[in-house]
């Protein structure tokens, strides 16, 4: 029934387009004025008209194109391709994989349907030939290889508001005609890769940011997924990366198949919960007997959005002393949280800290917030001088304390006799010198006969 109403789709669509470039030129810029936007502004190399197309394509199972090159395996019923080119270039030249060539003139040979306009080719065709497929023009990154195929991707969608942070779950599933894929049918486990792609919008964060690579996921029965090699993934990943409108897109790869679904547009909001820290001085116990005050962190939500009552917080604190502590902030009714850090003196404080709330549609959601540090510098070095009590002070009263004459007298009589003495002993030391020294001389001894 699926296959049925998208052939039905694609024929319409090519029917107003051929049918409006044979009896009127100008229905065609009139159709795409009147075609609603939803998203985005297109790209800059995309004209309104080839926007308004893109956008008009209903969301199916495509087939990855690298390099003007694409894969078609033998699962494929059918394919439609929308190549964007340089507005004014000749149409592309399609190469199938025995080396033939497929051009606009002779599509009708080869029962192909092709509309050529001046920017974009819009091609379909019926059982296709299995192999590796290329594209020859000036094509642009916005092309897409779309598949009518057994094989198909399904996944999930996700909500259209999401957070920067914010951990999101994911399905997808692997399909053949409408079943679950056989595991006999794969060689090795399947691999779900799962990127965002930036609309480059210029008023954004994420402008220029071009792909992420989110996540990839195993069909092997581990973690989150519940049975092996049964072609359903399930997952769960954050998106830590710059806010902004973002494309979801999955990518399955195995032996046999590729596939690849594009969902619509989402917008990557910042985190709606906001850490105010309030910090208290460091403190040298060794000379102050103040108690350090703790530190706080105010948590304000800042998102409509969310409803602020049903938030709840849990975590982990490390100090700068090496110690780490849990905590959790689960009261109910209050829309400010208030946590306090024990003072552990100069160094670094970091909190990690995941927030669970519900927003105001109802949907619930889990968000780690960006990780919470800051640096306390020492406290400064001031000498503290603690108060003494009278009982510690021996005060003398100047009126009442009598001088100490006699102690003043006698030491200056001591240190008079100490000197007296010391000068006595050495002219007597000198003097008892030269009598020695006399009564070894004899010569000197007989001149003092001779003059006495």
């Amino acid at each position: 029934m699926a296959r049925l109403i998208l052939l039905s789709l694609f024929s319409l669509l090519f029917t107003v387009a051929v049918s409006g470039q044979a009896n009127n030129p100008e229905a065609k810029n009139t159709d795409a004025k009147n075609v609603k936007r939803e998203q985005a502004t297109p790209s800059p190399q995309l004209d309104n008209e080839s926007f308004a197309l893109l956008q008009d394509l209903p969301t199916k199972n495509q087939i990855p194109l690298f390099d003007n090159r694409f894969r078609i395996d033998e699962e494929v019923a059918e394919i439609t391709l929308l190549l964007f080119r340089r507005r004014g270039s000749a149409s592309v030249v399609l190469v199938r994989p025995d080396g033939s060539k497929l051009h606009f003139n002779t599509a009708k040979q080869h029962d192909v349907a092709w509309h050529d306009a001046d920017s974009y080719d819009l091609i379909k065709i019926k059982q296709p030939m299995p192999g590796p497929w290329q594209a020859i023009g000036s094509l642009l990154a916005e092309s897409r290889v779309m598949v009518l195929t057994e094989i198909e991707l399904l996944v999930d969608p996700l909500p259209q508001q999401l957070m920067v942070g914010e951990t999101v779950k994911v399905t997808a599933r692997l399909l053949n005609g409408g079943e679950p894929i056989n595991a006999k049918e794969f060689r090795d486990v399947l691999n779900l890769e799962v990127i965002f792609v930036s609309t480059n919008k210029p008023d954004m964060d994420n402008f220029g940011r071009g792909i992420v690579q989110v996540a990839h996921f195993r069909d092997d029965g581990k973690g989150y997924d519940e049975r092996a090699r049964d072609g359903v993934f399930t997952g769960e990943f954050q998106l830590r990366f710059a806010a902004g409108e973002w494309l979801p897109k999955y990518i399955v790869r195995t032996p046999l198949y590729t596939r690849e679904i594009e969902q619509a547009a989402v917008m990557l909001e910042p985190a709606a919960i906001v850490a105010d820290i309030k910090m208290s001085p460091a403190i040298n116990e060794a000379l102050s007997d103040e108690v350090p005050q703790p530190h706080q962190i105010i948590f304000n939500v800042s998102n409509p959005a969310i409803n602020a009552q049903s938030i709840l917080l849990q975590g982990r604190i490390r100090y700068p002393n090496g110690e780490v502590a849990d905590f959790s902030l689960n009261e109910a009714g209050n829309a400010i949280r208030q946590l306090n850090l024990n003072n552990r003196g100069h160094g670094s404080y970091i909190v990690e800290v995941m927030a669970f709330g519900t927003r105001v549609d109802g949907r619930e959601f889990v968000l780690s917030l960006p990780e919470i540090s800051f640096m306390l510098p020492p406290a400064e070095i001031v000498a503290v001088v603690k108060p003494v009590s009278t009982e510690q002070l021996q005060v003398t009263n100047p009126t009442e304390a009598a001088f100490p004459w006699l102690l003043v007298i006698f030491s200056n009589v001591l240190i008079l006799i100490i000197g007296i003495g010391a000068i006595w002993f050495v002219l007597s030391d000198k003097k008892a010198a030269d009598l020695l020294f006399w009564q070894k001389n004899p010569s000197r001894q007989k001149k003092c006969q001779k003059a006495v």
